[in-house]
Parts: structure tokens; C-alpha cells; sequence
């Protein structure tokens, strides 16, 4: 299997996961976060979130969903410091997974397209 189909599949799974914990509240400990964003954007950010869990399965957007979710973990991250919690681990491990499907090196392209 290419490097680049099981880093696609764990971000995915990763997504689907965070996206559906919005509505059913299954991850626990819960997000430090949940309480003080608006149930509503708490909603849409599971949207957004399963949405790219399923689109970055297409080769066609799997580029723009990755520098997507690159920017929207790297930004969690840094809101989860400024309002000084700890629990932001998760979204710093996407980040970098996500960075590595945007930068795409000779390691995880597999052997067919170096």
C-alpha cells in the first residue's frame, strides 16, 4: 500500500471521528474547547470536518482538503494555547500529517512515483 493512501486513510478516520464526536459526544475526555465556542459553530465545524474526511479521498481535491485542514488545525492549535489548555495534541498530530500529504516527499509518494 503507498505511504501517501495510509496517511490519507488516518487523516480521514481522524476527521470522521472529530467530525461525528460534535453531534454524538463520544471522545472522552471532551474537547477543553467545546464550552466556549457556540453550539452552532460547534456543529458546523463537525460538517466541515466530516465533509473532509470524505473529500479527501478524491485525487482532485485531496491537495486543497489537506492545505485546508493544515490551516484549520494549525490555527486550533494556536487558539487552544491562547485560551491556555492543554489538550491540544490531537490537532498538532493532524497538522503535521496534513503537512505531509501538502509537502509530499519522495518517502511517502511510494515507489511508482519517485
Amino acid at each position: 500500500m503507498n505511504p501517501t493512501n495510509i496517511i490519507t486513510a488516518i487523516c480521514s478516520l481522524l476527521l470522521l471521528s472529530v467530525g461525528v464526536d460534535k453531534f454524538l459526544h463520544f471522545i472522552d475526555p471532551p474537547c477543553s474547547l467545546m464550552t466556549s465556542i457556540s453550539p452552532t459553530l460547534w456543529k458546523i465545524l463537525g460538517v466541515i470536518q466530516i465533509a473532509g474526511g470524505v473529500l479527501i479521498w478524491l485525487a482532485q481535491s485531496m491537495k486543497m482538503v489537506s492545505v485546508f485542514f493544515l490551516i484549520f488545525m494549525l490555527f486550533f492549535s494556536v487558539y487552544h494555547l491562547v485560551n491556555n489548555t492543554t489538550d491540544i495534541g490531537g490537532s498538532v498530530f493532524m497538522a503535521v500529517l496534513f503537512g505531509l500529504l501538502v509537502w509530499n516527499p519522495k518517502f511517502i509518494r511510494g515507489k511508482e512515483n519517485i
